[in-house]
């Protein structure tokens, strides 16, 4: 095996021993937090509108923009300001073995994410079509946004403004993106906007494989361009040494 995939796999182990040593948290991020957006929505749905299918994919975009977004964000502020990553950097471990090794972390509890929601379906009474085509856009989903969370922890001055930051970008880009409901319904002036996040077309795609009215696969196209170009973003914005 290539040192860099190992590396990678390694940095990718370490992260997840760490959810061992506290499986509480885990929990908390990945399972609980996202039934709550469910349960949330599900709550501020008006008396007789049902949004149905619409309802577990905007809740399921929600949650994968959250966990992927910013615990990532988070773990490699921890580890930064906790000398950690000094550790790794003198190991030494490439740059993009680090930063691959964190996102197929995130990816994995993205995943997770994405089980329990659909899982729970059901018993909101929700009938879902699965599809293979979920695997893909998940995943293109979850890593979207990585290259910004990647940027945001390797530059911020403290960790108490990284994690601000984080929070701030990551709620706010997806209260931006219609995924509760169609972009038709924002302002036009709100609409090119709204067509620049990720999560607006992760929505619509994840919308119609869930409702099985086909059609996604443009979608599809935008969501894994503005993919690439996040991950570039955050592989030339990475500060791998603290000057």
């Amino acid at each position: 095996m290539p040192k860099a995939v190992a590396d990678a796999a390694l940095i990718m182990w370490m992260e997840t021993l760490k959810v061992r040593a506290s499986p509480t948290g885990y929990l908390m991020s990945v399972v609980l937090a996202p039934l709550g957006f469910l349960l949330f929505a599900k709550a501020m749905t008006p008396p007789g509108f049902d949004i149905g299918v619409r309802l577990v994919a905007g809740s399921l975009v929600f949650g994968l923009g959250l966990t992927t977004v910013n615990l990532l964000a988070q773990f490699i502020l921890a580890e930064r300001f906790n000398n950690e990553m000094k550790l790794v950097v003198a190991s030494p471990v490439h740059p993009l073995s680090y930063v691959s090794g964190l996102v197929a972390y995130g990816v994995a509890q993205g995943m997770v994410t994405a089980a329990v929601m659909l899982s729970f379906a059901p018993l909101f009474g929700i009938d879902i079509t699965l599809s293979l085509w979920l695997v893909p856009i998940v995943l293109l989903t979850a890593v979207s946004m990585t290259g910004i969370a990647v940027v945001i922890a390797t530059w911020a001055p403290s960790i108490e403004l990284g994690g601000m930051l984080a929070n701030t970008f990551g709620i706010l880009i997806v209260l931006l993106s219609p995924v509760y409901y169609p972009i038709e319904r924002l302002p036009e002036w709100l609409r090119w906007l709204a067509r620049f996040s990720p999560y607006t077309h992760a929505g619509e795609a994840i919308n119609r494989v869930l409702s099985g009215q086909g059609g996604f696969e443009r979608e599809v196209l935008v969501l894994a361009g503005i993919t690439a170009v996040g991950l570039a973003v955050g592989v030339a914005g990475l500060r791998w040494r603290e000057v």
